[in-house]
């Protein structure tokens, strides 16, 4: 049963007020079977102010309440893609406005029509990608989940500098650590309607993940990046990186340096001597067996000592909420690589794939074997070839008839599972090649760029989402 039961005395008081959901949300039952959360108060727990976990039967999220809830969350409300060229006119109207350049009107226009589209689709959840400035003000109204990005080494980014892979050993990272975490925990520790913290979007971990590629978000990535195992081996003797990785490998060969040379065809005659030896080897080997291995039992080990790190960060000046950690890449060998050490620090398993729920499975079914941990698929979504998305994120459909198939199918067969909590849909408007971030890679949404529902795919979700608690019971 997870801790956070035994913290009812911290009820939280500072932002008050009922929500959005608890007000008026029916999704297909009367007001009073959804609390103020949009929890399901047919299945109740043990309220202690704040969101938890519990497993009963099956994981379940629970409200501050006491309520059980799933995460139907939605990505993507960034003012930008409301006020392109092409589209402001549109959403000058339909917000009524006569100025988007006006934030002092425009956010609470664009926030009282999010709050209507959530509504309205069935969403009860602010999603890890969006303008929380806008969601949450004057204070908020859904659940909703904080990013605290510890780490600056996401999968989408084009060019992530080599120093961007921190000395996770050293006591700087700490220290930055520490102060992110007083700047974004410390004031939202009674907030009752704070789902939990997340981390980076997809952390570049593995040497799949680091290498050049053509299927990111951003388009598509040209060189390789370097990542932890192979920057922090080649940093000077003084850096606690060196220190810990000359220890990994010192313990893989039992202290055997002849064994270490062999392997990299090196010639220290001690690990002292590696220890002192700087861009030793700035390039791994990928058809090297033994360097693989030295390379993913070191990074296991800078995953731990990063989730540990940051963890306790935030604990230490919030520990009401949860911990969701990374949203943890299973596109790649990422997740399989990294899970069984995250596990052991986050309260559940939070990850992002785009693929159909048939190949979803076999890793949720792994996933599972190896965490006993709730999950939460953080950002994916079904999409669909226009003429200005010729390359879309995502499995592609062939018609929208297929794409709300898609969907519908991923979602009644994901939270039908035990383990399953949560789903974040990408994205919640059309980002076309016109807008100019989106150029070489886009993103299908629930409407259209000018506003315009799928209705379709809006019927389906809306659906689905009526019957979630019945779907999972």
């Amino acid at each position: 049963m997870n801790r956070r039961q035994f913290q009812s005395s911290l009820a939280a008081t500072a932002f008050g007020g009922g929500g959005l959901l608890g007000a008026t949300r029916l999704l297909g039952a009367t007001a009073d079977q959804r609390d103020t959360y949009g929890g399901w108060t047919e299945k109740k727990f043990e309220a202690t102010g704040f969101f938890r976990t519990e497993k009963s039967d099956r994981w379940w999220l629970v409200t501050p309440e006491g309520n059980a809830f799933f995460t139907f969350g939605v990505n993507h409300l960034y003012p930008d893609l409301f006020r392109q060229p092409f589209n402001k006119q549109a959403w000058q109207k339909k917000l009524g406005m006569k100025d988007l350049a006006d934030n002092s009107q425009f956010y609470p226009a664009l926030r009282d029509w999010f709050e209507e589209t959530c509504q309205d689709y069935g969403f009860n959840t602010v999603g890890v990608h969006n303008a929380l400035r806008i969601t949450n003000q004057p204070k908020p109204v859904l659940p909703y989940m904080q990013p605290i990005k510890f780490v600056e080494t996401p999968h989408w980014k084009s060019d992530i500098p080599d120093e961007n892979f921190v000395d996770i050993f050293a006591q700087t990272f700490s220290t930055h650590c520490n102060s992110l975490a007083k700047e974004f925990a410390e004031p939202l520790r009674n907030d009752p309607f704070l789902l939990g913290y997340s981390m980076t979007d997809c952390t570049l971990f593995t040497e799949e993940d680091l290498r050049e590629r053509t299927d990111v978000i951003g388009g598509a990535r040209r060189g390789s990046r370097i990542g932890w195992p192979r920057r922090l081996r080649n940093l000077g003797s003084e850096a606690p990186g060196k220190k810990a990785y000359v220890e990994t490998v010192r313990e893989l060969y039992q202290n055997n340096i002849e064994g270490f040379n062999s392997t990299y065809a090196t010639r220290f005659d001690s690990f002292d001597a590696l220890a002192s030896a700087a861009d030793w080897r700035p390039d791994t080997d990928l058809s090297n067996a033994n360097e693989t291995r030295d390379n993913i039992v070191f990074l296991q080990a800078c995953v731990a000592k990063y989730y540990e790190t940051a963890r306790d960060a935030i604990h230490r000046y919030d520990p009401n909420h949860l911990f969701f950690g990374d949203k943890l890449n299973a596109n790649t060998d990422s997740l399989d690589t990294v899970l069984p050490v995250t596990a052991q620090y986050t309260d559940a398993l939070f990850y992002q794939m785009y693929a159909r729920y048939e190949v979803q499975a076999p890793g949720l079914d792994r996933w599972k074997k190896v965490a006993d941990l709730p999950v939460v698929n953080g950002d994916s979504a079904f999409t669909m070839v226009t003429e200005t998305m010729p390359r879309p994120f995502g499995p592609v459909a062939d018609s929208l008839a297929q794409r709300v198939e898609w969907t519908e199918e991923f979602f009644r067969a994901a939270f039908a599972r035990p383990e399953f909590v949560g789903w974040h849909y990408c994205g919640l408007i059309d980002a076309t090649n016109l807008i100019r971030r989106k150029q070489d890679r886009q993103h299908s949404g629930l409407l259209d760029s000018f506003g315009e529902p799928y209705i379709e795919l809006r019927e389906a979700l809306k659906q689905c989402a009526e019957e979630i608690y019945k779907i999972a019971s």
